[in-house]
């Protein structure tokens, strides 16, 4: 192989229309020979389903400060008084959160969410928002003394950003191959004979690549937020690179023309079909996107307003026109998605960008919401949050460190049992049975354990839940509901 071709395959940024992207995981001829597995398998699909759902994957990057996120107020072992104490300057006054305070169905104790979840506060209480508390990446159920005495495996590299966002799209905490539960669970949908007559991959990023959509058989989409994203080759930076993908492109053009026209290489020849499923998958997503023209368009999105400056509401944007073009231009009634917002890596000055970004959150939530009261997808579509990790509860002078167990939201429908808090919301004080050191909580509910309620809701048979969490038996017994987290209504 001589040097350009080498170049070739080491640039990944040549691949960026998407349809190709699981970028970060393996070269490029493992991408392509994804796709063409891909192809077949959805060649073969039989549409094994006849209702229609979707998983919405709200990934938090940096470490969203759970402290702030949901608050103690009273009726427990701890109340706001011990919050106070152990978050000392990065409290929250207790008047500011009077219009946010909830009661969990079922039980006695009060919270609150922050202040600027006014609408997550009032899914809530409609029943169609769920909290699971502390929530994190664990390879088994895990006290403090167990993870003092390192007498139990732990998860690697805690409290290191990449590893533990990592851990959360992989959700198996002590796994080496990095492939997504969210590309695990699509990967048995396929095989189930979930419909994908267009081609378009049932897994779509709006927010680029990432671990959880990659599966073994199914290769992630990669959209922005205005629809599909065109080759920009005037990024390349030789003559030859250029040459190259110049070849690539005469060699799709004739074998587009002529079905026995040898290409020039096999590396080639199957850059051009990659190239060629782009230009086609390009053309679907950019006639989705055309139905949003408020003069022509025939989308019922068309004259939903998304909330000004706000990247996450705008990624849900996107998400919405494809559920509304799901069934009917992607011949798809499983789909999987994934967005994303920054910011949460909150060392310094906690208290005002940590704010701004949980409104952000909550706008982007309600306005999802109703984009998906106008499609009548409420009932189908789950939505969920996930991050690195929660945020110490001491406070280190002016924000918080990296930490460990998180509290999440779970939005939806009739499908979704809300109004409660699942799992335990732990013992918040600071040196407590669950303090790793300055308030770094051990989680008490597993990823494991989060992502197996929607796997099992969107259609993953039971049978099949020990080979895609392998960890999961040490947290529950999968046909036991009693050990179940339970916040999906199946």
């Amino acid at each position: 192989m001589d040097d350009n071709l080498d170049n070739l395959i080491s640039r990944r940024s040549l691949l960026r229309r998407g349809s190709c992207a699981a970028l970060g995981i393996g070269g490029l001829m493992s991408q392509l020979f994804n796709l063409r597995m891909t192809s077949a398998a959805l060649a073969q699909s039989g549409g094994g389903f006849s209702d229609y759902k979707a998983l919405v994957c709200v990934f938090l990057f940096g470490g969203n400060d759970a402290g702030n996120t949901i608050i103690p107020i009273s009726g427990g072992n701890q109340n706001y008084s011990d919050y106070a104490a152990g978050r000392t300057g990065l409290a929250i006054p207790l008047n500011s959160l009077n219009a946010t305070t909830f009661t969990p169905a079922g039980s006695t104790r009060q919270f609150a969410f922050h202040p600027q979840l006014t609408d997550v506060h009032n899914l809530f209480n409609q029943g169609n928002m769920a909290v699971v508390a502390n929530a994190g990446s664990l390879v088994e159920p895990t006290t403090l003394t167990q993870y003092q005495n390192r007498s139990v495996a732990l998860p690697p590299q805690l409290f290191a950003h990449n590893t533990q966002q990592e851990l959360w799209q992989i959700s198996t905490a002590d796994a080496i191959g990095r492939i997504g539960w969210g590309g695990r669970i699509a990967d048995s949908l396929q095989a189930l004979g979930a419909q994908n007559d267009s081609g378009v991959s049932m897994n779509i990023s709006i927010a680029g690549s990432n671990y959880f959509l990659t599966g073994n058989q199914v290769t992630p989409y990669a959209v922005s937020p205005n629809g599909a994203i065109g080759l920009d080759t005037t990024a390349l930076g030789s003559t030859s690179d250029r040459e190259i993908i110049a070849n690539a492109y005469a060699d799709l053009i004739a074998l587009q023309g002529n079905p026995n026209y040898s290409a020039r290489n096999e590396l080639s020849k199957a850059y051009a079909d990659v190239a060629g499923r782009a230009l086609r998958n390009e053309d679907i997503i950019s006639s989705i996107d055309a139905r949003q023209d408020p003069n022509t368009g025939d989308s019922v999105l068309r004259n939903l307003a998304v909330p000004d400056g706000n990247s996450l509401a705008a990624q849900l944007g996107a998400v919405a026109r494809l559920i509304e073009s799901g069934p009917s231009i992607l011949g798809q009634n499983r789909q999987v998605f994934f967005v994303s917002l920054g910011g949460f890596d909150n060392h310094n000055g906690l208290i005002g960008p940590h704010d701004d970004n949980l409104a952000r959150v909550n706008d982007a939530l309600k306005y999802f919401w109703d984009a998906l009261g106008l499609l009548n997808r409420r009932d189908d579509v789950t939505t969920f949050t996930a991050s690195d990790f929660g945020r110490t509860y001491r406070s280190n002078g002016n924000g918080s460190d990296h930490g460990w167990g998180g509290h999440h939201f779970v939005m939806g429908g009739t499908q979704v049992d809300g109004g409660k808090m699942y799992g335990d919301y732990g013992n918040i004080a600071i040196g407590g049975p669950e303090d790793t050191g300055n308030g770094r909580f051990i989680p008490t509910t597993s990823v494991d354990e989060y992502a197996f309620e929607f796997a099992r809701w969107i259609g993953v048979p039971t049978s099949e839940m020990g080979t895609m969490f392998p960890n999961l038996g040490r947290f529950l017994d999968v046909n036991n509901p009693s050990t179940h987290l339970g916040f999906m209504n199946i």
